[in-house]
């Protein structure tokens, strides 16, 4: 049996909460509209005391929630920080605690289904392959046992760095997680975070945002119906807004550096 995150999320001993029952009809999206995304603050993870694992909306969209973690050599979280990002403010705002609000949200956000639409929901699949240079999982080094900005802790490569020669020949554990057949997450040889590459919609919509293979965001809808957002990239820890009409996200702007961007998202008119 699995061991880490992926287990807590995705077996069916410990699901995470779906959300709330909604009977709203669920939304098509391939007729929503995007805005080109806009940037609120660009971060020095450094500065952040480690990576970004966890992003969550304030309910009523003013604000974000942003946690950070550090993890030691076995790449097990030791610590984490919190932080308050304003949509208005120029740097995070360091906090002592998770509010209640975002540990609420992140449970349906990060959930094994969709809210409201139970049949559509994450399935895990695991492979074994040979790891290569080349090989960057959904998610980037975060997904593959390594530190943000580079540096490995469980057998994987940095993303910002060239694999070590004999990572060509090393056999590798891939855990995929997929909905209606799309890869919405991948994870190697690592404990893997729920939430981390995908985020579900607003509860009744049946609509998820990820991050694909190409790192652009796609929206997607319980019918397989999807939508790559233009001008994103690198993408990570998608947010919807509670009421839909928001997606928040981060992109690699550089070694240890993110951006947390936004894009509108419009439903047309019934």
């Amino acid at each position: 049996m699995l061991s880490g995150l992926i287990v807590l999320a995705l077996s069916g001993s410990a699901v995470l909460p779906a959300g709330p029952a909604s009977d709203a009809a669920t939304v098509d999206a391939s007729k929503l509209t995007f805005s080109a995304p806009s940037q609120v603050v660009e971060l020095d993870t450094k500065k952040l005391d480690g990576e970004v694992y966890k992003l969550s909306w304030s309910p009523d969209g003013q604000q974000l929630y942003l946690q950070t973690v550090e993890r030691d050599k076995e790449g097990r979280v030791k610590s984490m920080h919190h932080y308050l990002l304003p949509l208005t403010a120029k740097a995070p705002n360091k906090a002592e605690i998770e509010p209640a609000w975002s540990n609420t949200y992140w449970m349906w956000k990060s959930g094994q289904a969709a809210p409201g639409v139970a049949a559509m929901k994450v399935e895990l699949e695991e492979q074994q392959r040979k790891m290569t240079a080349t090989a960057t999982p959904m998610g980037g080094e975060l997904a593959m046992g390594g530190v943000e900005g580079g540096g490995s802790v469980t057998p994987g490569a940095s993303i910002g760095g060239v694999a070590d020669a004999a990572m060509q020949s090393q056999s590798a554990h891939y855990y995929i997680l997929k909905v209606r057949g799309e890869v919405v997450g991948e994870f190697v040889n690592t404990v893997g975070v729920p939430g981390l590459t995908f985020g579900w919609g607003p509860s009744g919509t049946g609509l998820i945002a990820f991050g694909n293979h190409d790192g652009h965001l796609v929206v997607m809808d319980d019918q397989g119906r999807k939508q790559e957002v233009q001008g994103t990239k690198s993408v990570v820890l998608p947010a919807w807004t509670d009421e839909g009409k928001r997606i928040a996200f981060f992109e690699r702007s550089g070694r240890n550096r993110v951006t947390l961007n936004t894009v509108d998202v419009t439903q047309p008119v019934q």
